[in-house]
């Protein structure tokens, strides 16, 4: 047995009990194999698959595999945007009177987040974790958060796992005794609400390659959940970026997102970019402020693809253009002139550091 220090989560159906009682087994039961699989789904590196129990995804991660607390919380509200999703189609697209369908809204999901010690184990042919922190996050699935707070789709972390996550989101701390450990504090983040800004969205700022006036590409052997970290924490960037010396953030919301704001330094001058789309693994935009004119931006757009066992990488510059919308075609020759010697050589460099994670 190997023991190691990391993240435990386990990802519970709220409900399920009752649910199960109390409706037709033969609709009741691939109702949640849907809402499991839906939530399984999303289970990818740094995460591994540990395994399922009944109503429950249940997931790990080592320390070392994270480089941000805010990697893990976006994996938290992926988790349940993927089984609110299904959730809702299941509800919109049945007219069975049945009670199982009828009651499927009823069902929630819960996300259970510890960081502590635990041993991998191997018992014949099944593999599992043993150890004090593995029976506590388990404890943790039986807490009255919901009633207390009065939130009921919640993400519940350990303190433990806010203090290695090193996260400022907006949480409620909230405390519950378990035996044989103790008063344990832990913070409550409220994940329908997360859901309700993924449904409002925000206005689109995707730009395709055709719009663009300048595009690289580049294929990497990690998942896209680890390139998009790569190319998103800050403290990531700098291992990689070419003449990069700083890395300033001012992120309005406390995490990284839409509305965040990166301050580069590099040694030819500082590069200030606004994140004005994010959509987690999959692609976030931005507008760069040319360092050298005041007030014209360029549009860009990083876009993941998984490809093959990796991920490809699509950056694209667009126009340049000052505050009344006309045209530099100056600036975009000098951006390009310089990304197409920054991005081949930084991209290397990335592609070393997933490989080799210091």
């Amino acid at each position: 047995m190997t023991a190691q220090n990391g993240y435990l989560l386990i990802a519970d159906i709220s409900g399920y009990t009752q649910f199960l009682t109390s409706s037709e087994l033969d609709h009741a039961n691939p109702i949640l194999q849907s809402l499991l699989q839906a939530v399984a789904e999303q289970v990818g590196e740094p995460l591994h698959f540990w395994k399922l129990e009944g109503d429950a995804v249940l997931a790990y991660s080592t320390r070392a595999e994270l480089v941000s607390g805010d990697l893990l919380l976006t994996f938290c509200e992926n988790l349940y945007n993927a089984f609110a999703a299904r959730r809702q189609d299941i509800v919109a697209n049945t007219t069975c009177p049945c009670r199982a369908c009828a009651n499927a809204g009823g069902l929630d999901l819960k996300v259970i987040v510890h960081y502590g010690a635990f041993e991998e184990m191997q018992v014949g042919p099944v593999r599992d974790l043993s150890g004090a922190d593995v029976i506590l996050v388990h404890r943790m699935t039986k807490t009255a958060a919901a009633a207390e707070t009065g939130v009921r789709s919640y993400a519940l972390f350990s303190d433990a796992a806010v203090q290695a996550m090193q996260l400022q989101a907006a949480m409620e701390p909230y405390s519950q005794p378990f035996e044989h450990f103790g008063e344990v504090s832990m913070q409550v983040y409220d994940l329908a609400r997360a859901w309700d800004r993924f449904r409002a969205g925000q206005e689109r700022d995707f730009l395709e390659e055709a719009d663009g006036v300048w595009t690289c590409r580049r294929r990497f052997e990690a998942a896209p959940q680890l390139v998009w970290e790569a190319v998103t924490a800050p403290e990531f960037k700098l291992r990689w970026m070419d003449q990069v010396s700083t890395m300033e953030m001012d992120n309005p919301d406390g995490r990284l997102g839409t509305g965040s704001v990166y301050h580069c330094g590099h040694q030819l001058a500082e590069f200030v970019y606004r994140v004005t789309d994010w959509q987690p693994f999959k692609y976030f935009s931005t507008r760069i402020k040319d360092p050298g004119r005041e007030g014209i931006e360029l549009p860009e757009t990083y876009e993941l693809t998984p490809a093959a066992g990796g991920t490809g990488l699509r950056y694209t510059i667009g126009r340049a253009r000052d505050r009344a919308g006309n045209r530099s075609e100056v600036s975009e020759q000098e951006a390009v002139g310089f990304l197409s010697e920054f991005w081949p050589v930084s991209f290397d460099a990335m592609d070393a550091e997933l490989a080799n994670p210091s």
